[in-house]
């Protein structure tokens, strides 16, 4: 297939096969009507070239034009003028006319609607008057049967053909209107299979983040987290002018027990102090594992009566618990130490230096209890 073929509009194909297979039938029926009248030969070329040439030039020039379609509509009106031409230079022979005339006229309704109809009749009185003016009148109404008998029989194919191509385009646009259905469904099949899976990336990579700032063995958050947190959330209470509370928590004498019972009954000592310190957490805490068997709770808003209460709290409940191993009863206490923004410090390191020096007095001290650091 050319390139040219490639680009052919389907109304300038279909046009052109319409034009050659009609004006083939009308050169039969005119052959026949001049039979035996006195037409020279020169008449015979010029309604050869009329009605078997002029198709293919048409074509011809709808092909090379820039706008195809357009130029197929414009070779409408030409047939319109010529044929106007063709049936006054004949006399206006009845049948000849009427199926010339028809032909004309429904082939531009069916290309351009009504408006077409107006546009062909003006074309074809044009011609007629082209033709008046060259020629004169000429009036030869009558047809005899064989002419009559080929314009019925030419005429009825011409319209049973013109239908058979409308319900041909009619099936096409049909077919082509369900698969643009059919692909609509796929597409918005696709796009919720999209949305879905987007949705589930989405809550991956949420589990991730997730689980990238979790302890695996207790479930709290770790220390890149606090890390993450911490400044962020005394930057707020700066800002609100609020108080912001740390405890840090440390599990006494956890390498005796590791050493005593193994390395399981220490993590099981660690997931329970983990449940605990969950479940205590508000809102807005951090509650994380710190390292090791130090853990630290972040609590903004609480001033520092309300977390010594807390840290009390913690230490009381932690130290009455019971944790069963095998044949053992796991039990040991936590030392903590609290720190408060803004007395002791306005940054996450200092107020982490400033706890971390109170734990320490805390172990020193006789351990299982809560210090305070008066002065940093």
């Amino acid at each position: 297939m050319t390139t040219t073929e490639k680009k052919q509009h389907w109304l300038v194909r279909m046009d052109h096969r319409m034009r050659t297979v009609s004006f083939a039938m009308i050169f039969v029926v005119t052959s026949l009507h001049l039979w035996n009248k006195n037409y020279s030969a020169t008449d015979g070329l010029l309604l050869g070239a009329l009605f078997l040439v002029y198709p293919h030039l048409l074509y011809w020039r709808a092909l090379r034009s820039s706008n195809a379609v357009q130029a197929e509509l414009n070779n409408l009106l030409i047939d319109a003028v010529l044929l106007g031409i063709f049936v006054a230079w004949m006399g206006f022979p009845l049948w000849i006319t009427f199926a010339v005339a028809l032909g004309v006229l429904s082939n531009n309704a069916a290309n351009k609607g009504w408006r077409g109809v107006g546009h062909a009749m003006l074309s074809l009185m044009l011609g007629i008057l082209i033709s008046i003016g060259v020629n004169g009148p000429r009036w030869s109404l009558q047809t005899d049967w064989p002419t009559t008998l080929s314009c019925i029989f030419g005429l009825t194919l011409y319209l049973l053909a013109a239908g058979d191509l409308g319900f041909k385009r009619n099936l096409q646009l049909r077919l082509t209107r369900e698969k643009l259905q059919w692909r609509e469904t796929e597409l918005l099949t696709a796009n919720d299979t999209l949305k879905l899976n987007l949705r589930e990336i989405d809550e991956l990579q949420e589990q991730l983040r997730e689980q990238a700032n979790r302890d695996p063995l207790t479930d709290l958050y770790n220390r890149r987290y606090l890390d993450s947190t911490l400044e962020r959330e005394l930057a707020r209470c700066k800002r609100n002018g609020q108080p912001l509370s740390l405890i840090l928590i440390d599990v006494d004498h956890f390498k005796r027990l590791n050493d005593t019972y193994g390395h399981q009954a220490g993590d099981k000592v660690l997931i329970r102090l983990g449940t605990i310190l969950n479940r205590m957490a508000r809102a807005g805490d951090v509650a994380c594992r710190y390292g090791g068997e130090e853990f630290l709770m972040l609590m903004p808003t609480m001033p520092l009566e309300t977390a010594l209460e807390r840290a009390e709290e913690l230490r009381s409940i932690f130290g009455a618990m019971v944790v069963p191993f095998g044949d053992f009863r796991l039990q040991t206490t936590l030392s903590i130490g609290i720190s408060v923004y803004p007395g002791h410090g306005t940054s996450g390191d200092e107020l982490i230096r400033v706890a971390d020096r109170a734990l320490y007095q805390a172990k020193n001290t006789g351990r299982n209890r809560v210090a305070l650091e008066l002065t940093h």
